[in-house]
């Protein structure tokens, strides 16, 4: 892969993590700030012929039911948060122009 277009594709890539865990956080709830701590990104890296970057809740166990929901001992419905897809649904569809601007 070309270094030019390489570090174009880094570049983009943070900046579109980097508001995906800005936009999570501010939609996750806090009771003692671990989870909400938990959310963040790995710098993208090249791996084989890609550029792949990695954001989530990182060594939070809990974190997937908070974000899908779960049901509770008692047997009701705890709905999901959903602070996650929410955070990709709006920094996502920003990658493509984050690109073109890093490539020039």
């Amino acid at each position: 892969m070309e270094q030019r277009v390489e570090l174009a594709c880094r570049i983009a890539i943070d900046e579109t993590m980097a508001e995906a865990v800005r936009e999570a956080k501010v939609r996750t709830p806090v009771k003692t700030g671990t989870l909400q701590g938990s959310i963040r990104f790995e710098p993208a890296q090249r791996e084989g012929g890609r550029v792949v970057g990695r954001w989530g809740s990182f060594d939070v166990n809990y974190a997937l039911f908070v974000e899908m929901g779960h049901h509770t001992r008692s047997g009701s419905f705890v709905p999901g948060r959903f602070m996650l897809r929410q955070g990709a649904d709006i920094a996502y569809p920003k990658l493509r122009d984050r690109l073109r601007r890093a490539l020039g």
